[in-house]
């Protein structure tokens, strides 16, 4: 029987059941991936990021309904809100991985010119294939950050911590572009850049309450058609695909993973009434709600 709601991965959830070496409730890191135990009932990422680097084996995993499969020598990234269900791994399995707040995320990315790379990089591919050389460098990040972890006293731990993060980001960069299979833009578009981030954080906010590209225009204070102008040219989908996305990706954990009457997902959604949930969800996804709840899918 489906749970009534799907339970939170937190970063204090996560120290705590596998003692693991922390900054506060900021980042959280795991040296043996094998450590993490199969999961047979769905989670959602609370707050916080988790990349991992898998240097061995093969885990399958479903990552918002979707299936997923890392093996040796990739990446996966599972942004916050995400759920996560039917986590298996090879008895060769391991690797190594972060688990980062969102908070110390969003200030380490302002200091990030293309940031809107690794936006589209978590959410269109959450697993990618990475080459030895990157392994390294974030082994090496790795153990530089469990070093400042260990060293309580010094001042600008945090600091420094956050530093390493942002440099392993920009290390990894170029794999980035390669993933993406695009150019490097010039420097002069990073507004563009920056503006498609801040949307995304901001419906990653309020997709459960706000829909219309006009009022997300109005909250960063341009006009709609300079908004859908920037959005389409950076990431290649509309404003309203970006929202699409998100409201679909929660009604299908919702249906999937909750025994939630379909009333009542709708009212959290905010929709005026089950049968408008039922009609966005199927021009959407293709399925009516309830045909995808009993595992239909197109």
């Amino acid at each position: 029987m489906r749970k009534k709601d799907i339970s939170p991965v937190t970063i204090d959830g996560i120290v705590n059941k596998y003692h693991l070496p922390h900054v506060g409730d900021d980042i959280a890191l795991i040296d043996s991936l094998r450590k993490l135990q199969p999961l047979t009932e769905p989670r959602r990422m609370s707050l916080c990021l988790f990349i991992g680097i898998c240097t061995d084996g093969i885990v399958t995993l479903e990552v918002n309904g979707k299936k997923r499969v890392a093996s040796s020598k990739t990446v996966m990234i599972v942004t916050d809100e995400s759920v996560v269900d039917k986590i298996m791994f090879s008895d060769d399995f391991d690797g190594f991985g972060l688990f980062i707040s969102y908070k110390m995320l969003h200030d380490v990315l302002e200091d990030v010119v293309y940031m809107s790379d690794l936006f589209l990089l978590s959410h269109n591919h959450p697993v990618f294939d990475i080459q030895d050389e990157d392994i390294n460098i974030a082994h090496k990040y790795f153990n530089s950050i469990v070093e400042r972890i260990a060293m309580p006293k010094h001042r600008y731990r945090k600091e420094v911590i956050r530093l390493h993060v942002l440099a392993l980001i920009y290390d990894f960069s170029n794999t980035f572009d390669n993933v993406l299979n695009q150019p490097r833009k010039e420097e002069k578009q990073s507004r563009g850049e920056r503006i498609f981030v801040n949307f995304v954080q901001l419906v990653e906010r309020n997709f459960r309450e706000q829909r219309q590209v006009q009022w997300y225009a109005k909250e960063m204070q341009i006009t709609p058609k300079y908004l859908s102008e920037v959005i389409s040219s950076v990431s290649r989908r509309t404003p309203n695909e970006w929202i699409d996305k998100f409201v679909t990706t929660e009604m299908r954990n919702q249906l999937r993973h909750t025994n939630k009457k379909m009333c009542e997902i709708a009212q959290e959604l905010n929709f005026p009434s089950q049968s408008f949930f039922g009609k966005y969800f199927k021009e959407n996804v293709g399925v009516s709600p309830s045909e995808y709840r009993n595992g239909i899918e197109n």
